[in-house]
């Protein structure tokens, strides 16, 4: 473990944590790469067929396409073959020199060689171990095969999008189920790593992505003491998206208790309040698309963006916002201001953090599967180089 003496005002949140991260693709990876951000030391383990975003589109040499080099930045990169006599002996001294592993393989996976939750935390009483999988360690669905789309649909949230939108059922176009899950497990093993500092032990924390999915989502307790008293779309009647003349695309949002008054000063329609399909939020839901059709005759009025954004933000609560892609966004002067990226050595730019603070941040680092193994397993371990040329011959430690 690493030495957390010394406290500065500039020291990084995670200064001396180490995380042993065997995690693959994006719920796991994210994780661990923001734990990498606030400063922990992350060693990823790679099996010899590498994490599988390592092949995603466009090919790049070395497998450190734009992709991984997101999930992935600021680690150091391992790869050992646990099929190797001595492998798990080696990942089990490594183990010994964390603070946490985090992994997110299907239950019992890791067991099988003897890495599981209670061997390691029976020889490591201080350790944090995060398993993440798609529906928990346990019960009657612990076996069954979880991608993002899977949680999507178990946890409410197609179905909500469907029962209050009317939409066709449709996955997004994001992986929001691996996403959130990412931040909850974050979140629990910083907790935890202060509970086994405050009291010296540890322990394994089972990351559920449907749990994660319906934690998150906002409406949950309302459709359990019985679902809603009247129609309602979330958010789709209430920060109406119009396009200009120009063709350029807006929306706008105002405080939901006020919205409607707030948007008929800005149009200078008032008697549209009297309207009996718009007088109720009821109403407004079931007659939407009238209103906004009202919206867009009045939107198609403005010469340009500078008068609409004026007639909209002049004497009213509301904020405006266009639609931008990430590239887009990224040339603004706020993106950098806010230093909304970073550059990784293998030469893309990544999101620089999840938050701005002292010590947050990216160093950047991507390589190669494998291309830290004699560093870090030097270094931890304090194997020369005869050794570590044993392991290498042994087939226990690999590169690409």
């Amino acid at each position: 473990m690493g030495d957390s003496s010394g406290d500065t005002a500039d020291q990084r949140p995670l200064d001396g944590i180490r995380v042993l991260d065997f995690t693959r693709v994006v719920a796991g990876p994210l994780a661990t790469r923001m734990m990498a951000d606030m400063g922990a030391e992350v060693i990823k383990i790679e099996p010899v067929d590498g994490d599988l975003s390592r092949t995603f589109p466009p090919y790049v040499p070395g497998d450190v396409n734009p992709y991984f080099s997101q999930q992935n930045a600021g680690k150091r990169f391992c790869s050992i073959d646990l099929r190797a006599p001595g492998a798990p002996e080696l990942v089990r001294e490594i183990a010994g020199r964390c603070d946490a592993v985090v992994e997110n393989y299907r239950p019992g996976v890791m067991a099988r060689f003897g890495l599981g939750p209670d061997e390691m935390c029976a020889a490591h009483p201080a350790l944090v171990y995060c398993s993440v999988t798609g529906f928990g360690q346990t019960g009657p669905w612990a076996d069954k095969r979880a991608y993002a789309p899977v949680g999507h649909m178990e946890s409410g949230y197609i179905d909500y999008a469907v029962r209050e939108t009317g939409a066709r059922p449709e996955n997004p176009p994001l992986v929001v189920g691996d996403i959130v899950t990412a931040m909850s497990a974050a979140a629990t093993v910083n907790a935890m790593l202060v509970k086994a500092a405050r009291t010296g032990r540890g322990g394994h924390i089972d990351v559920c992505m449907v749990e994660a999915m319906v934690y998150i989502q906002e409406w949950s307790a309302l459709e359990l003491a019985g679902g809603w008293t009247e129609p309602n779309a979330g958010l789709a009647h209430e920060c109406p998206i119009l396009v200009l003349p120009d063709g350029r695309v807006w929306a706008i949002a105002g405080n939901p208790a006020a919205w409607f008054d707030d948007l008929l000063t800005a149009m200078g329609r008032p008697e549209l309040a009297e309207d009996p399909r718009f007088s109720t939020p009821a109403g407004r839901m079931a007659n939407r698309y009238e209103l906004y059709d009202e919206m867009t005759r009045w939107a198609a009025g403005f010469a340009d963006v500078d008068d609409f954004r004026q007639a909209i933000e002049a004497g009213t609560p509301f904020s405006v916002a266009e639609m931008r892609s990430i590239t887009e966004l990224a040339e603004t002067d706020w993106a950098a201001h806010r230093g909304l990226l970073a550059e990784t050595s293998s030469g893309f730019a990544v999101p620089a953090r999840p938050a701005l603070g002292s010590g947050i941040g990216t160093d950047g680092h991507v390589a190669a599967r494998g291309a830290d193994n004699r560093d870090v397993v030097g270094r931890l371990l304090g194997y020369d180089d005869r050794q570590l040329d044993q392991l290498e011959s042994g087939g226990v430690l690999v590169t690409a």
